[in-house]
């Protein structure tokens, strides 16, 4: 019934986790699903693929960011 509720209205964002400046994690307050963005800055739904990205690209921009310092 919640995604139902989803489908209809739309989802309602809160962030839940900000990785660094490109990689925000989002979680919906009706239907508890959460969501990731991708490389375009688009909102897509967290799956194992994208959890597993986001920690690469993490881990990417914690050694880059050490290194340039």
């Amino acid at each position: 019934m919640k995604s139902l509720i989803c489908k209809i209205i739309g989802h309602k964002f809160t962030k839940i986790n900000k990785l660094d400046d490109f990689v925000v994690n989002y979680q919906c307050k009706i239907c508890n699903q959460k969501f990731t963005t991708d490389g375009y800055g688009s909102i897509t739904k967290l799956t194992p693929f994208w959890e597993e990205n986001n920690l690469l690209f993490k881990k990417y921009y914690k050694e880059n960011r050490f290194q340039n310092s």
